[in-house]
Parts: C-alpha cells; structure tokens; sequence
C-alpha cells in the first residue's frame, strides 16, 4: 500500500476519536455552498468521504435528504449513530455506489485530496444530475492566530493550503462557480488541541514512540496559552457547476 494510501485509511484505526474530537463545519458554510448551487431543502445531496458523518449532520441539519458514502465500516459506523436519519453507504469515491444522475450536488468535507482524482471526478460527473453542482470544503487553522503558527512550524504545515490548486475540478467535467473562507472560532485547550492532531494522518502513520513525543511537544507548546483559549478556524469552500457533457467509453467529454 502507497504512503498516500495508508494515510487516506488510517483514520479507521480511531474512528471513535474522529468523531469526539474533530470539528463540524460552520452553518454559514454550509449555506453558502448551497447557495451557490442552487439547491433548496428536500434536495438529495451525496457526502462524498463522509466519514463519521461530520458534514452530513450539518447538511441534514439544513434540510437536504442526504447519502453519504464512505469506505471505512468503522468510520461509517460512527456515521450511522450520529446521523440515523442519513442513507450511509459503503464505497469508495472511485466507484460511488448510486445510479446515474441520482443526486442534486455533491458534497465532500475534509475527503476530496485523499481521492484518485481521475477517477472520483468522472463518478461525481457521473452521480449528479444535469444542472447539478459540487461543493468541497475544508476545516484548516488560522495561522494569524498567534499557537497555530506555531504549531505550523512545529509539526510541518506552516504556510500550506489544505487543496492543491491544479488538483481542483476541472474541464471538461466541472466549472467552478465560486470559493469562499469562512471564519469561526471554539473554544479550546492544549488536551483539545492534541487530541485533535492525534486522528491527523501524520500522527496515525508515525510510530508509537515519535507520535507520543509529538504530542507531548503539541500539549507543551498550547500550554503556554493557558489552560483554555480561543481557536480560530478557516473553512475554505469551493463550488462547482456539473458541465453538460456526454461521456465516451473512452472517458473522454465532449460538449453535448
């Protein structure tokens, strides 16, 4: 297995501490995505990568009749506790277990960089009705926030975004119709914090010993905050509009 593709599956091994401690997305988010798209309350969405249900709540939350589809049974387990009222589905984003056009817009939070790409985005296309659109999201930090730059120094992701821009949806299967970041803040504390980067696939594929050493190094530095404190986060989203193509054997798109 692929380092990539070890990371993509380690959050199976802490499908519980997923669900405890990462966070949900902003309801400002949310609707702004679904704004962009178009879609009102009653339409059937797909999460994509769904995890432990993290964006599904959120989505249903709204009024969205809503599948999601993950390939982890334990983090689908997870999903299906804290979100009963959602259809879950074990799959992969390579091969989306739904028939064609079967969805109003697609959705993927936290999930679409850990994607084959050339194959997840013709089975969105795919999935989506004409006229359909996708939205992604990503939680990341806020490094004007005096610990989170800190903490990019310390454990590496200073200075990086949580998307690779190139690696976006693209022709001839998606137009973007617009991105946004949304800004929020929780509250807090330097346990919260490492608990947190303990379910990031970095932490997940170290070894024992090096993890726990990183950790510690995490729960010393947020400690010099305080006890408690506020965490700002930034919450990147990007909508898309489904191109009208048709599809050969080929895979190739043409303009119908």
């Amino acid at each position: 297995m692929s380092d990539r593709a070890a990371r993509s599956r380690s959050f199976e091994a802490v499908a519980a501490d997923y669900e405890r401690h990462r966070p949900d997305y902003p309801e400002e988010a949310l609707r702004w995505a679904a704004e962009r798209l178009g879609i009102q309350p009653g339409a059937r969405v797909l999460d994509l990568g769904a995890g432990t249900g993290k964006l599904t709540r959120g989505l249903t939350a709204l009024g969205f009749e809503v599948v999601a589809v993950e390939p982890g049974s334990a983090m689908l387990e997870q999903l299906r506790t804290a979100v009963p009222e959602a259809e879950a589905l074990e799959g992969p984003a390579e091969s989306i277990p739904l028939p064609d056009a079967s969805v109003d817009a697609g959705f993927a939070g936290q999930a679409f960089h850990w994607f084959d790409r050339a194959r997840a985005v013709p089975e969105l296309h795919r999935v989506i009705r004409p006229e359909g659109g996708l939205a992604l999201l990503w939680n990341w930090w806020d490094e004007r926030d005096p610990l989170q730059r800190e903490l990019g120094v310390l454990i590496g992701y200073d200075g990086h975004e949580p998307f690779v821009e190139e690696e976006l949806p693209g022709a001839p299967w998606f137009r973007e119709l617009g991105r946004t970041v949304v800004e929020s803040t929780q509250e807090s504390s330097p346990d919260a914090v490492s608990a947190y980067l303990s379910t990031a696939s970095r932490f997940l594929t170290m070894e024992t010993e090096e993890r726990e050493r990183r950790l510690a190094e995490v729960r010393a530095l947020a400690s010099r905050y305080g006890e408690r404190f506020p965490l700002p986060r930034l919450t990147y989203v990007f909508a898309f509009a489904r191109q009208l193509t048709r599809v050969s054997s080929g895979m190739r798109a043409t303009s119908s």
